[in-house]
């Protein structure tokens, strides 16, 4: 039918005819592709089969009339089944599986797929074995595909603490909406009473702020506690805050990188906290540091199944008063041997109380996870993030990026699942790994190594910046904000992107804007936006 009387035509009702699409150059050409064999491995073929004696013998008995089938032979070239027959110990295997694998046909695909592609056209004995090998030591593959295999290392909990307050955690709950200043929670958590104190923060806080808050919220009411377990973030890993608690007689543990489970205990305080404020401040977000006081005391008098009792019973010996509070005679004064007495076998009945849903967590996690170890001198594969989890740059494509990076080399084994790695010298990533992020390298002893990203922030691989292409002045809220539109390291230009002047002078204080060229010339100011424009950077680790 014509176009205007047929009302359903689709592509496969009007495709132009073979013919006429041969005659027009502007026609696009309707090609169909068929995988076969180079002329030069064909090439290659023809010489081993007048020089190998594995295949020379098959050739003679050909001469004889004795050769059998499947085998024949064809323009001096063996065939088993119409397939050009290779011997399995010659280095054509490999060339040809690398043509069929490694090339944008091969698409670097499994086993099956790979070895169906190869079958097709050759044959050797064994064959699937060889595609086995091939596939499982490439490097491509390794660094781009999905760990099929459940996570390695098998949990290692905590010991538990001996005593209330020498053994705590602490994590931030950030992005928050702004409250009388404040946009950031510090949660901190007792490890054996699992009770908690909660303080608030400005958006921007140091190591010596939240030192302070600290002293504020905890040792004034518990002292310094023995250990800290924390993830890494970078006030955690500051110099100041690691000489403080080292003159304080406190070890500071914190998480292997890229696996921030070590303080699980800190995100479970921070979902329940979160649900509260969120149940509590939907009308007024803003009001959320009026209710913290109120959220603090709901979370420590609040019943823990791990506990079975509320962490307030658990450091004072004791149920927490009702509200209102605590009626003047209800209840009769006890001795304080009697008191000293209940206490120990509350600590005590609190402790196996504990060991008991350690036990029921360690059983639950390893039945999902696998006994694995690693020596010293293996060479591993480490999966990074493939984006920060807080960045100035908005990455376009992180769903395309490596998955593993490495190879790398074991150089010592730190605890059960934990390892530190040979890292190139330039790189500030933190080298000790978590086994769960860490895989096998199958291939060569002396891989080349591919490049690990030498920037880090949060312990995460960071974009650099390499020039500044133009400068612009925006309005935010009637506040004129400076900004430079930044060319990245390895980037496309379309990859480009605006970042406030202060953003990128606090993230790369080394890159100082005044000295970089200005690509295209000399580039122009823009004078300044009037409308609203919307901030940057969006952080991910933010409250919901």
């Amino acid at each position: 039918k014509s176009g205007a009387s047929n009302k359903v035509a689709d592509a496969l009702s009007r495709v132009p005819d073979a013919d006429s699409a041969a005659t027009s150059s502007d026609s696009p050409l309707l090609l169909s592709l068929v995988t076969t064999p180079t002329f030069g491995i064909v090439h290659q073929l023809q010489k081993e089969n007048a020089s190998d004696p594995f295949l020379l013998d098959f050739h003679n008995q050909h001469s004889q009339g004795t050769l059998e089938l499947p085998f024949t032979v064809a323009n001096g070239l063996l065939l088993h089944k119409g397939r050009y027959v290779v011997n399995s110990a010659s280095p054509i295997c490999s060339i040809i599986i690398s043509e069929f694998h490694d090339t944008p046909s091969g698409g670097h695909a499994g086993v099956k797929r790979t070895l169906a592609r190869v079958a097709a056209s050759f044959y050797w004995q064994g064959m699937r074995k060889s595609v086995e090998n091939f596939v499982a030591s490439c490097l491509v593959c390794q660094q781009i595909k999905y760990a099929t295999q459940v996570p390695a290392g098998l949990l290692q909990p905590l010991p538990i603490p001996e005593a209330v307050w020498e053994d705590i955690t602490m994590d931030f709950i950030t992005g928050l909406p702004p409250s009388h200043g404040s946009t950031v929670i510090f949660v901190v958590v007792d490890r054996l009473t699992k009770s908690a104190h909660f303080g608030a923060l400005p958006t921007a806080f140091t190591a010596s702020k939240v030192a302070e808050l600290f002293v504020s919220i905890v040792v004034r009411h518990h002292g310094f506690p023995r250990s800290i377990v924390s993830d890494r973030d970078p006030v955690f890993i500051s110099t100041f805050w690691r000489k403080l608690f080292e003159l304080s007689g406190t070890k500071l543990a914190m998480s292997s990188a890229y696996h921030p489970q070590t303080d699980g205990q800190s995100e479970v305080v921070n979902r329940g906290l979160e649900q509260y404020l969120r149940a509590f401040t939907q009308q007024q977000p803003s009001s959320w540091l009026l209710l913290l006081p109120w959220a603090e005391f709901h979370y420590n008098t609040s019943y823990h199944s791990s506990l079975k009792m509320s962490p307030f019973q658990a450091l004072y010996g004791r149920k927490p008063p009702t509200v209102p509070g605590y009626t003047r005679g209800s209840t009769s004064i006890q001795t304080l041997d009697e008191a000293l007495t209940n206490r120990d076998e509350l600590l005590r009945q609190l402790k196996q109380n504990l060991l008991e849903a350690q036990n029921r967590m360690i059983q639950k996690a390893n039945a999902h996870r696998r006994d694995f170890s690693f020596a010293v001198g293996d060479l591993v594969l480490v999966r990074l993030q493939p984006y920060r989890q807080s960045s100035v740059r908005q990455h376009k494509h992180h769903k395309l990026s490596k998955r593993y990076y490495g190879p790398y080399r074991v150089i010592e084994r730190i605890g059960p699942v934990a390892y530190k790695l040979q890292l190139p010298s330039e790189s500030r990533i933190h080298p000790v790994f978590h086994i769960a992020v860490l895989k096998p390298f199958r291939g060569s002893n002396n891989p080349p190594l591919s490049d690990l990203p030498s920037e880090s922030l949060n312990n995460q691989p960071v974009d650099q910046p390499s020039a500044i292409l133009e400068r612009r002045t925006i309005l935010i809220h009637g506040v004129p904000r400076e900004q430079v539109l930044i060319q990245w390291k390895g980037a496309p230009p379309d990859e480009a992107s605006w970042e406030d002047v202060d953003i990128i002078t606090a993230c790369y204080p080394n890159f100082h804007l005044e000295d970089k060229v200005i690509l295209e010339g000399e580039g122009s100011d823009t004078p300044p936006i009037s409308e609203e424009a919307t901030p940057g950077p969006n952080h991910e680790n933010e409250a919901a």
